[in-house]
């Protein structure tokens, strides 16, 4: 525990270069191109947001089409950024694999991964109400699918000697609640396989970052943490300005 706390469809979607740009901080040639998978309307969508503004291209990979094609509309209109999308099922890593690729081949390789998939709300029940097939699907989209992005994009990340895999979890496994099963037991063995993938790459110029998050996530609402908020701590991992790991997000009391 001491370590915890420390379906595709080929060819991508894309949108050109929108022109209402409310904060430009690039200068010179584009910054590099950042994948987002679980780009949902939450941490996705604001993950994507914060890099786009900063001149990163943008990959958007997601369970949901329908949902994924208006994302990338709203961002392409309203960020001076390449976007492209592709469907996947997280929980499937040929589909994970697939998705990037595919992504990667419309914006190139991306130079940040920011894994960041909804967990289903459907699995969080007591212990004893939970199946092993229920534990395995939540195992297989926050550890399998973590893994499959992470095998796609590390090897370029390293030949070029520059990347970021970055991460977002809920807080289950600083403290485990038997009334939230599968989230404490996926969210702990996720927390552990980015901890072991910060000490495997750590002499080694790619950033691993791990955002905690402590309590739900909503916009407007303050009892839950914005999207916005998680958004820039990602960003603050990736520019190296957090020390700790992982990084805590907690409410203010």
């Amino acid at each position: 525990m001491e370590r915890v706390e420390r379906a595709l469809r080929e060819g991508a979607g894309r949108t050109g270069r929108g022109a209402a740009v409310t904060e430009t901080e690039r200068s010179g040639d584009r910054a590099g191109s950042i994948v987002v998978v679980g780009a949902g309307p939450g941490i996705g969508a604001s993950v994507a947001r914060r890099f786009g503004r900063a001149g990163y291209a943008v990959g958007l990979v997601a369970r949901n089409g329908d949902h994924l094609s208006a994302l990338a509309a709203e961002l392409g209109e309203e960020l001076a950024a390449d976007v492209a999308t592709a469907v996947a099922d997280a929980t499937e890593p040929d589909q994970v694999r697939a998705a990037v690729r595919s992504v990667a081949a419309a914006i190139g390789e991306p130079t940040v991964l920011c894994f960041s998939p909804l967990p289903d709300i459907g699995l969080i029940r007591p212990v004893l109400e939970t199946r092993p097939e229920e534990l395995l699907s939540s195992l297989r989209l926050n550890v399998g699918g973590a893994a499959a992005a992470v095998e796609t994009v590390l090897p370029a990340m390293q030949s070029r000697g520059r990347g970021s895999l970055l991460f977002t979890t809920g807080s289950a496994a600083l403290r485990p609640d038997a009334a939230r099963a599968a989230s404490a037991v996926t969210t702990t063995a996720a927390s552990v396989y980015i901890s072991l993938l910060r000490d495997a790459l750590d002499d080694s110029p790619i950033t691993v970052g791990h955002t905690v998050i402590v309590g739900p996530v909503a916009r407007g609402q303050d009892d839950s943490h914005d999207p916005d908020d998680v958004a820039a701590d990602v960003w603050a991992q990736h520019q190296g300005e957090r020390g700790e790991f992982p990084s805590v997000l907690r409410l203010a009391d």
